[in-house]
């Protein structure tokens, strides 16, 4: 008899706990089930600038920098990176840190290298996630220009007037940013 009680307690408490177990898997598939899906790497939260793009296909711009004998010139790319600095004028470029020390300019532009009609709010802090969509270049950035970017970043008057050289640097054309919640 006591036997019997044993095994009749153990297979409640089996069955309890296996009940248990499956609601509690059963509300974490219902609540990853409930929750928003990404949209061309769009989360809840995450906010699109310029032109849509799919933000899942993004390549790490530390990753792309590393070699950048391998990158391709010609066409677009979407490309995850950290916010450095953000224009303080119109949010129309950021920098973005390249994983070695540096960081590389990202213009954002609608359809070719010179129109400004897009930008990021100029709040976004350092350290944000970001993903963007565009064309790399190497380019030679002129005194004036480089000038007038430290000028955009509120640079001191000595900082910017030490620039005295063109200097060359890689650089991307944006027509899509997705800042990250």
């Amino acid at each position: 008899m006591k036997n019997l009680l044993f095994i009749s307690i153990l297979a409640v408490g089996f069955t309890a706990c296996n009940q248990a177990s499956t609601v509690a898997s059963n509300e974490k598939i219902d609540s990853f089930a409930v929750a928003p899906k990404a949209e061309n790497g769009l989360m809840a939260g995450d906010s699109l600038y310029g032109a849509s793009f799919d933000a899942q296909a993004a390549v790490k711009l530390t990753d792309l920098m590393t070699d950048v004998s391998k990158m391709d010139t010609t066409k677009d790319i979407a490309v995850s990176a950290v916010v450095t600095t953000v224009c303080q004028q119109k949010g129309c470029w950021f920098r973005a840190e390249d994983g070695k020390g540096g960081d590389v300019f990202v213009k954002i532009v609608s359809n070719d290298e010179k129109s400004e009609e897009v930008g990021i709010p100029m709040t976004t802090p350092a350290g944000s996630n970001i993903v963007f969509y565009g064309t790399p270049k190497l380019r030679t950035v002129s005194v004036k220009q480089q000038r007038h970017y430290l000028e955009d970043e509120g640079k001191s008057k000595a900082e910017i007037e030490a620039i005295t050289k063109p200097k060359q640097e890689w650089r991307f054309f944006a027509t899509g940013v997705v800042v990250k919640k």
